[in-house]
């Protein structure tokens, strides 16, 4: 790589850095093409030299890279687990770990970002939301494989009630992140998430 091209990936970083914040602290629509470029320090100009598509491009850059960083991130494992109470705490770990996903800056920015701004989305940028959703229904249907002597329920069963409890996921984080602006993984939060769980995982005991 040379010095121009590693200059030139500089500016681009820090104009997708710039962005990013701007979009979150005062909105897409309010933040300008001449304002990104004011606070990246650039020329103006260089931001069509990199984006051609303007400000819709950047915010495809912004939403693609923070929904695939996060999930990239997350890492999921039922091995080990000889009950369904094993089950219940792992899946506790599990929301941990997505929820400490959402402390790093970007990733959080960039999740505000494409759900305040979710109106704006393309259909493509709306299928890698939906896609970051179904991988997190993959993996822990994957998961539920490697621990079917424990669940009372038929292999066809796992991907819907992996999806249940992806939907449980997502409600609390709205709820916190959106609603409450609160990324503060406190008590009260595992309080309310754990009975959701022990519901789902106790009406597979009875069917």
């Amino acid at each position: 790589m040379t010095k121009n091209e590693t200059r030139g990936d500089h500016q681009k970083e820090k104009m997708i850095k710039v962005a990013r914040e701007l979009f979150a602290t005062q909105g897409f629509e309010a933040t300008t093409t001449r304002k990104i470029n004011k606070e990246a320090g650039t020329a103006e100009g260089l931001l069509y030299y990199y984006f051609p598509h303007g400000k819709h491009e950047i915010l495809d850059t912004i939403v693609y890279r923070g929904i695939m960083s996060r999930m990239n991130q997350v890492q999921i494992s039922f091995e080990g687990c000889q009950t369904i109470s094993d089950l219940e705490d792992r899946l506790m770990t599990v929301f941990e770990r997505v929820w400490q996903v959402f402390q790093d800056e970007a990733s959080y920015q960039s999740f505000m970002i494409t759900i305040r701004e979710r109106m704006l989305l393309s259909d493509k940028q709306a299928d890698w939301l939906m896609q970051v959703l179904e991988s997190l229904v993959s993996m822990i249907s994957a998961q539920f494989k490697t621990i079917s002597t424990i669940l009372p329920v038929d292999a066809t069963q796992y991907r819907p009630l992996a999806r249940v409890i992806t939907s449980i996921y997502q409600k609390v984080i709205y709820d916190e992140l959106l609603i409450r602006n609160n990324r503060e993984m406190t008590p009260a939060i595992k309080a309310a998430l754990r009975p959701q769980l022990q519901l789902v995982l106790g009406l597979l005991q009875t069917a």
